[in-house]
């Protein structure tokens, strides 16, 4: 195990240029942690002096740093360190996750007040829902509320204040994978269209983290970076990781400069109750004040990020004392610090300049994306210095990378057996991989491809390759998560799976499964069709509750099964997804009882949800384009009347029940252009998550 993680370290040096500071050596969120095992890591980490590479800087390998143990909620690895006097001076940083509270004996406090270790927050949520949403909530909590960024702006104080964490380290702080997976829409930075280079920021969330780190120095280093004055820090708002209760109780945090001739203080009202501060300045100069304020639209009119990063007021210091009153829902920064002409600090709306693009390879060939996995754009090292990694392709389960055959054509391969497959950390599924824009809508995926027959095992998954259409939700990284798979196994049999139930069953009567072949799979409408070789396996109809849009997974068994072309092409006049309108997007308006809500479940996109909780009920947006799908899954039996441009359309219509992110109406019209709908809800608790534009593509 210790060469896997010297491999690792060495392989990031070589490649990216950079060499890891910290290496936690035990297994993530353990509940048992190995000291004897970290013991020993940390020794051979600082001692090691066999089979690296030349140039590769050894001393400073010796240097790295242990970071124990990533627990979860669980704080028995700080007892063990106060126990262990070998164990202590081995691991000069400790961690765990999701908690805020220290151990019964508060083995961390002392492990920073006592041994001047470095304590982590060492694993914590970003906000969940961009504020930008979130201050459409009926909560009528603006940027507060239950994880948000005021929630996470509390964590870090609190678990200063409770178990001296003077780091906190987002999971994720940048989403760079595809939504869907777990763990998804929380992040402070969304980039999940590499083919655009689109990104989103939630600017909230963001500049909420900047009232901490724009007004001090951060870091280790004795010299530069500032203490956090522990007898000027509190919290006493309630909850362990969703601190959610006693809210409108005191939070607040102070950072002093090495010198001493300046300080911040961070001050959090995740509360609806304005909170009044007194403050005593001791041994500190007596400087010109300087606060920050942030908090939501004081408007209904106004943009959310109308009230972000205000210098709001400059108190004196009067008798060595000033007051500072902080509104609901709002944290200030109190500093000595003249910021006011820091462009850097000032808040400025940061958006792409890279419009949100559909992937789309080549409109004239009707191609959405094809992939021979040689990228003759790129310079001829571009593979290696991916480390075989194909564009655009996320593993969910196995490792797909890029080889080159025995002609010495690039194909993409399956690299892992059951012998070589790993201890899994919760859990794991048969290797699959996903790929492209979950806006894509009517299309057909081809994949050339080989079996692996030689590699002998007993596998539970068996040897077959599969494609599934439409995905949108992962959470468990299956090659099945999504509404629509078809499977065909090295004796010709092939399955196809609606909603994870088999629906068909059937075999090819004559395959060869040592040579190459095509299989493709699509879906225009609610009409699904396969093919092998040219040749039909079958023509199925979803009448019951289609999905009608999502990106393409790909997956095969613990076999080095090799994929020589992908190909993903729009079906003849075919429907797109050109924009995705959430639920609290400004576009979309409502009238009549809803209940819009935040912060929910990380299957439904952006975690909002809009509920009609009276009937009748409206909503309104415009829309360009051909037609709309309405997107929620619905728990009981709602109608709809709908009113394209101020006429009545359609008087009654019965929905779906759809899926989370699934379509559970759509309408269509012959003709594109500019139009305004209005859907009335005339019966029913309706849930609305999002409006997906369609355009017909000719």
């Amino acid at each position: 195990m210790y060469q896997l993680y010297k491999q690792i370290i060495i392989a990031a040096y070589e490649t990216y240029g950079y060499l890891f500071d910290y290496v936690d050596p035990d297994r993530n969120e353990t509940k048992h942690p190995m000291t004897q095992w970290i013991k020993w890591f940390a020794q051979r980490l600082a001692n090691d002096e066999a089979e690296f590479p030349w140039n590769f800087p050894v001393a400073q390998y010796h240097q790295i740093k242990i970071i124990a143990a990533d627990q979860n909620y669980e704080t028995n690895f700080g007892d063990f360190m106060i126990a262990d006097d070998q164990l202590r001076s081995l691991v000069p940083a400790v961690g765990y996750h999701y908690n805020t509270d220290d151990g019964p004996k508060a083995p961390y406090k002392q492990l920073a007040d006592q041994y001047d270790h470095e304590v982590w927050y060492s694993e914590g949520v970003a906000p969940m829902t961009r504020g930008d949403y979130r201050v459409r909530a009926s909560a009528g909590t603006g940027i507060g509320g239950q994880q948000s960024g005021l929630d996470i702006a509390n964590r870090l104080i609190k678990s200063y204040f409770k178990s001296r964490r003077s780091l906190y380290l987002f999971q994720p702080a940048v989403a760079a994978y595809y939504p869907g997976v777990n763990y998804s829409h929380k992040e402070l930075i969304t980039a999940q269209q590499p083919w655009s280079g689109h990104f989103t920021v939630d600017n909230v969330g963001l500049q909420i983290i900047k009232h901490f780190t724009d007004f001090v120095t951060c870091g280790w280093d004795p010299k530069t970076a500032w203490r956090i004055l522990t007898t000027a820090c509190y919290s006493g708002v309630g909850g362990t990781e969703n601190l959610g209760t006693h809210t409108d109780a005191a939070s607040y945090m102070t950072f002093v400069a090495p010198d001493k001739q300046d300080f911040s203080t961070v001050f959090v009202n995740d509360s609806a109750t304005p909170h009044q501060y007194r403050v005593n300045i001791t041994n500190l100069p007596n400087k010109r004040l300087y606060v920050w304020q942030s908090t939501g639209p004081t408007q209904a009119t106004a943009a959310y990020d109308s009230q972000l990063k205000k210098m709001v007021a400059t108190p004196a210091i009067t008798a060595g004392a000033f007051t500072v009153t902080v509104p609901a829902y709002a944290i200030i920064t109190v500093t000595t610090l003249d910021k006011t002409q820091d462009t850097s600090v000032q808040y400025q709306r940061i958006t792409a300049a890279q419009p949100n693009d559909v992937l789309v390879q080549d409109a004239d060939r009707q191609l959405l994306y094809e992939d021979h996995f040689d990228y003759p754009q790129f310079e001829s090292t571009y593979l290696d210095h991916r480390g075989g990694t194909p564009r655009y392709l996320t593993d969910q389960g196995g490792a797909f990378e890029v080889v080159t055959d025995q002609t010495k054509k690039p194909i993409l391969q399956q690299m892992i057996t059951e012998k070589e497959r790993a201890l899994d950390w919760e859990y794991s599924f048969a290797p699959n991989f996903t790929v492209g824009d979950d806006r894509w809508s009517d299309y057909t995926v081809t994949l050339a491809y080989r079996f692996d027959t030689t590699t002998v095992q007993n596998s539970p998954d068996g040897n077959y390759i599969g494609i599934d259409l439409r995905q949108t939700t992962d959470v468990k990284g299956r090659l099945e998560s999504a509404p629509y798979v078809v499977k065909l196994d090295t004796n010709g049999f092939y399955q196809l799976l609606v909603r994870d139930q088999v629906v068909l069953f059937d075999y090819v009567t004559v395959f060869d499964p040592e040579k190459w072949h095509q299989l493709s799979f699509g879906a225009k409408g609610n009409v699904l069709t396969a093919e092998l070789d040219g040749q039909p396996l079958f023509t199925w109809t979803d009448t019951k509750n289609p999905t009608y849009a999502g990106r393409v997974k790909v997956g095969c068994g613990y076999f080095k099964t090799q994929i020589s072309q992908l190909t993903v092409k729009q079906a003849a006049a075919g429907n797109l997804v050109t924009k995705r309108l959430d639920n609290l997007n400004q576009a979309v308006t409502y009238t009549g009882s809803w209940q819009h809500l935040v912060g929910q479940r990380n299957t439904i996109w952006e975690r909002t949800l809009s509920i009609a909780t009276n009937a009748p009920a409206s909503f309104e947006f415009d829309y360009q384009g051909h037609g709309f799908a309405l997107v929620s899954h619905q728990k009981e039996p709602v109608t709809l009347q709908l009113i394209i441009d101020g006429t009545c359309v359609v008087d009654q219509v019965q929905t779906n029940a759809g899926a989370e992110k699934g379509t559970h109406y759509k309408w269509l019209q012959a003709t594109a252009g500019q139009h305004h709908a209005k859907v009335v809800v005339l019966s029913g608790a309706y849930q609305l998550d999002a409006i997906e534009i369609l355009e017909r593509q000719v």
